[in-house]
């Protein structure tokens, strides 16, 4: 029988730290407790444009379990909290699928030095279920109810319901997180999880880079064919970026992708462009909030009026990386017959070591490591380059020479 759900927290809430004051006693606390920090972020997904953090959550031995508001310490819309992690020094963190807490916290200024991320270390274990609850409930029959993981959490004041549920995201993660350590050290993968954490730790605390053409990313844009369909496709997608970013709102509560797509597909190679009655037969354009920047949408649309069509963006999109290997076969011949090869090598691997072949070899290194043999047949070294971890290079040289035919 399964465990009841577990409601509250160990010991009684605190107040939410909003103040100087707050911030003070909780920097106290950490720099007084000892051990690692358990860390977790709620965010707003699904009713905020920006990704920022709408509550932290941080608990030490010693300290506690401490609530913080990010948003009452923010100096022109960006939170300062970098005295959390400056008071901890070389303190390991724990986090739980760190890739997607790691910019905010990074935004916020918490850089820790060191990190365990549970989520990385269960799939290190070959858990069947890396979840946050799984893992809890298999590890420590304890059982979490993931009621308000969707919610809005830039609502103010937010209920005392939802800060029992955040406090419970870290009240039981330094338990877990030994757990998994000592299972990871009998496994002898411990050293792997911890290349695999500093990776994580260097790559999501770096400034991010910004996508190539992000419009590409509309629901449905492969089913325009022509570039002059693409150019209003875009002018629609800048526009609704713009409002969405100027109000703070999902870009699909303000117009949704079909009907960017449904309208630019509408498009002729020569014909006019789309106007008011074409827009007043979408669905999409209909909703309220379409409707109530009709002019925007109208003005988005005029723009591309005006363009040649050597300024209509290209059928496919521009990169600055390799294709995809099913497209080597022409012009690579002897990149894509290795390639057919490594493959089927990688993802047996994978399965005799329990992992994920992508944790194995990640997709984009082993592609351009494979793509790259001719001129550098060093495989460790290729794969060194390329930023592969030592754990990974151990496994996949050997293999790699031997599917090639060099060993």
């Amino acid at each position: 029988m399964s465990p009841e759900f577990v409601q509250h927290s160990r010991e009684p809430l605190r107040d939410v730290v909003a103040t100087q004051q707050a911030l003070d006693e909780c920097v106290a606390a950490l720099t007084g407790g000892e051990g690692p920090i358990a860390f977790d972020a709620e965010r707003a997904h699904g009713h905020r444009y920006w990704p920022k953090a709408y509550l932290f959550q941080i608990r030490r031995r010693g300290a506690g379990t401490w609530l913080i508001d990010p948003l009452a310490f923010e100096v022109d819309g960006v939170a300062r909290l970098g005295r959390l992690s400056d008071s901890c020094g070389d303190a390991l963190w724990l986090v739980h699928a760190a890739s997607q807490d790691l910019p905010c916290m990074r935004d916020a200024g918490i850089r820790p030095r060191h990190l365990f991320d549970t989520e990385l270390a269960a799939r290190f274990l070959g858990e069947p279920s890396a979840g946050l609850g799984p893992l809890l409930e298999r590890k420590l029959d304890i059982r979490l109810e993931k009621a308000h993981s969707a919610d809005n959490w830039a609502t103010r004041p937010l209920p005392e319901s939802w800060l029992h549920y955040a406090a419970l995201d870290v009240d039981y993660l330094l338990e877990l997180h030994e757990i998994l350590s000592d299972e990871l050290d009998a496994m002898g993968r411990l050293e792997w999880a911890e290349e695999e954490f500093a990776a994580t730790l260097a790559q999501f605390l770096a400034p991010s880079v910004p996508r190539i053409d992000p419009w590409r990313r509309l629901t449905g844009i492969t089913s325009l064919k022509a570039p002059r369909q693409l150019a209003v496709a875009r002018a629609l997608w800048t526009e609704r970026d713009t409002i969405a970013r100027d109000r703070d709102r999902p870009p699909g509560r303000i117009l949704p992708d079909p009907a960017i797509v449904d309208l630019a597909a509408r498009v002729t190679a020569s014909g006019p462009l789309p106007g008011p009655a074409d827009i007043s037969r979408i669905k999409g354009f209909q909703h309220r909030t379409g409707q109530r920047f009709r002019t925007n949408w109208l003005r988005a649309i005029s723009t591309v009026e005006s363009l040649t069509p050597g300024e209509y963006p290209p059928r496919r999109a521009p990169s600055n990386g390799l294709s995809h290997p099913r497209n080597w076969e022409r012009h690579y011949p002897d990149a894509a017959e290795l390639w057919w090869k490594v493959k089927p090598a990688v993802d047996e691997l994978g399965c005799d070591l329990a992992l994920q072949p992508s944790l194995v070899a990640t997709p984009a290194i082993i592609q351009r490591v494979v793509f790259d043999h001719a001129q550098e047949p060093n495989f460790a070294d290729a794969l060194r380059r390329h930023g592969a971890r030592q754990w990974q290079i151990d496994f996949l040289a050997p293999l790699l020479n031997e599917v090639s035919g060099r060993s």
